[in-house]
């Protein structure tokens, strides 16, 4: 009935693959849509962090143009147009996903 902005599938991908959940990915989405390589990299960090239904939620910062959260203590992954964040993320982390206003990082 109200569909998901097209322009905001990525950040829809990001937070369902880096958040607890059982998360879904659309065929359409994955062949269809060019969206295979971005999904592919999310699906990967999830798996290799062990993002589970049960992981840790930290919410770090959340305003209209930011959401930051920290999943087990592995992953931050940020939502949003702001990009003024690098004081917000711990030392020892890294940048491993980013796209049209989100990024995603993992512990090191």
């Amino acid at each position: 009935m109200w569909p998901f902005p097209s322009d905001r599938v990525m950040q829809g991908y990001a937070y369902i693959l880096t958040h607890p959940g059982t998360p879904c990915i659309f065929y359409d989405h994955f062949f269809d849509w060019g969206l295979k390589e971005e999904i592919d990299r999310l699906v990967s960090i999830r798996t290799r962090q062990g993002i589970h239904s049960e992981s840790k939620l930290q919410i770090i910062e959340a305003d209209a143009d930011l959401y930051l959260a920290e999943i087990d203590g592995k992953v931050i992954v940020k939502l949003g147009p702001r990009y003024d964040v690098g004081h917000l993320i711990p030392q020892g982390f890294k940048v491993v996903a980013h796209g049209n206003d989100y990024a995603v990082w993992e512990k090191i």
